[in-house]
């Protein structure tokens, strides 16, 4: 259903409730209404009884229970009144404890007649102790019909109640004066239904239903367009917030054109940006070496590495160079930050690291002079963490400078564990800073794993980190694996705990094994 039907719908149902329950209400107040007017002219029909009966000889009925000459007039009259009246009944009885009655007086029965009380017991009863009339209706179902009695006390000359005085009127009168009055007025409600329906309907219809269908058009035409050749909009002018949202949809279509010139713009200039991080990243991975085997002509070793930036470009660096036929310099580094300054400052780092390194440096003297040339200029201040070792292959010894970084995992004697030693601080942080060295000596068949925070903090959707205790776990089963298999088991087990969750950190991983 449309709106202007919906609408029409409403209103017809609306007025429809609204009719039947102002005829149920209407009737309910005119039922009492009725029954208060027929129950007043019961009772101005008893009191007129009342006046004209003599009440000592109904005193005198009520002990005798017999007849006598009057007690036939008073029949004739009571008749007479009964008929001139259109009462139902006209009886005066006794009423007694076990709820029934004893007819001094009735149309239908003679003196002495007793039966059950079918009106209320409780007002009947306290009406004749109280000598007061019921303050309600005496509304009843029974053998005799609908009926609805008017009761009044009859007092001797005492002021002692002997009797109650009866007149009963038939509810059909009642409820014949209220159908008639329900079909009145619902045919009255019903014109008024049709009338009121028409109305509203073009009120509804020319304030409401036409600018709502005006500015879905309109907002139609410019989802389909984009454009504001609409004016149509400017016609709603009902001065009221059908016009303020007209008003409102017409800003909002001026806001999303600027809105979308603005996106194609901005997504140019993404593309640009993203044309230009792809070379970067090409030119990044360019300058790390990715070859293996890394020196064929070398078999006494196995070395490889891998980087995986979390962005487009990334701040983590690896390298390795024969410094010449005994010496191999193994470096991995982690730039602070992410993204195009951090890959700036790491290609600076491994520019300095190497070229030290081919001087012929020791690992300490490297780490002095590439400190203090980071530390110049460094505004953004940046700062690198970093590993680097030379070894020897004539003695197996390794000399290495850690300045902040994760312990390398050292396999030795058949055993997986840190390589634990006091950290130095970052490369980039304080000039002149005084960097140690340390020195462990290999044998053949040990292996050392060199790798960037990104691994030990890579975090699964339940924010728990994978830590170092799995990673040792991860490298108990690569001690015969090739350096590019255990680089790629250490993967699998990170992909494995972190499952769905996003990478937020570079990681590099290194593997040297002296065979």
């Amino acid at each position: 259903m449309g709106i202007s039907k919906k609408s029409l719908a409403a209103i017809v149902v609306f007025a429809i409730l609204t009719n039947v329950l102002v005829c149920i209400g209407g009737s309910f107040i005119f039922d009492r209404a009725v029954q208060k007017i027929y129950n007043e002219r019961g009772y101005a029909v008893s009191n007129i009884i009342l006046k004209q009966i003599d009440h000592e000889k109904i005193a005198q009925y009520t002990k005798t229970w017999k007849a006598d000459e009057y007690y036939e007039k008073m029949t004739d009259y009571l008749k007479v009144i009964q008929e001139s009246s259109d009462a139902a009944y006209i009886y005066i009885a006794v009423p007694y404890e076990d709820k029934t009655m004893k007819y001094v007086y009735d149309s239908g029965s003679t003196i002495g007649f007793v039966d059950p009380i079918a009106a209320s017991f409780e007002e009947i009863w306290s009406a004749y102790k109280t000598g007061e009339r019921p303050k309600s209706y005496l509304v009843r179902h029974s053998q005799y019909g609908y009926l609805t009695s008017s009761c009044l006390p009859i007092h001797d000359g005492t002021g002692e109640v002997v009797a109650l005085l009866f007149v009963d009127t038939d509810m059909k009168m009642i409820t014949s004066t209220i159908h008639r009055f329900i079909l009145n007025i619902s045919l009255i409600a019903l014109v008024l239904l049709v009338v009121f329906s028409q109305l509203n309907y073009h009120f509804v219809h020319k304030n409401l239903i036409n600018p709502l269908l005006l500015i879905r058009k309109n907002i139609q035409s410019f989802a389909a367009t984009a454009n504001l050749n609409d004016n149509s909009l400017a016609k709603i002018k009902t001065n009221d917030e059908l016009q303020e949202l007209a008003e409102s949809v017409v800003a909002m279509e001026k806001n999303t054109v600027g809105y979308i010139e603005n996106i194609k713009a901005i997504t140019a200039e993404k593309e640009r940006i993203s044309t230009e991080l792809s070379v970067a990243a090409k030119i990044q991975l360019d300058m790390l070496p990715k070859e293996y085997p890394a020196f064929p002509d070398r078999t006494d070793f196995d070395l490889f590495a891998t980087m995986s930036p979390a962005k487009e470009v990334g701040g983590d660096l690896y390298d390795y160079l024969l410094l010449d036929d005994d010496h191999l310099m193994i470096t991995v580094g982690d730039v602070s930050g992410k993204g195009m300054p951090a890959a700036l400052f790491m290609g600076k780092s491994k520019v300095l690291l190497d070229f030290y390194a081919m001087l012929g440096l020791s690992p300490k003297e490297i780490f002095d002079r590439a400190n203090n040339q980071l530390c110049k200029n460094n505004d953004s201040g940046l700062f690198v963490t970093c590993w680097l070792g030379i070894f020897c292959f004539s003695t197996g010894e390794l000399r290495f400078v850690n300045a902040g970084y994760p312990y390398p995992v050292l396999f030795q004697n058949g055993e997986f564990s840190y390589l634990k030693t006091k950290p130095n601080f970052v490369l980039g942080g304080m000039e002149d800073f005084p960097y140690v060295e340390h020195t462990i000596t290999l044998s053949k068949g040990d292996r050392i794993f060199v790798y960037s925070d990104g691994v030990t903090e890579a975090t699964n959707s339940e924010k728990q980190l994978f830590e170092e205790e799995r990673l040792l776990e991860a490298m108990k089963t690569t001690e015969n694996l090739s350096a590019p298999d255990v680089l790629k088991k250490v993967r699998e087990k990170i992909d494995e705990f972190v499952g769905e969750a996003e990478q937020f950190d570079d990681i590099t991983m290194l593997q040297f094994i002296w065979k």
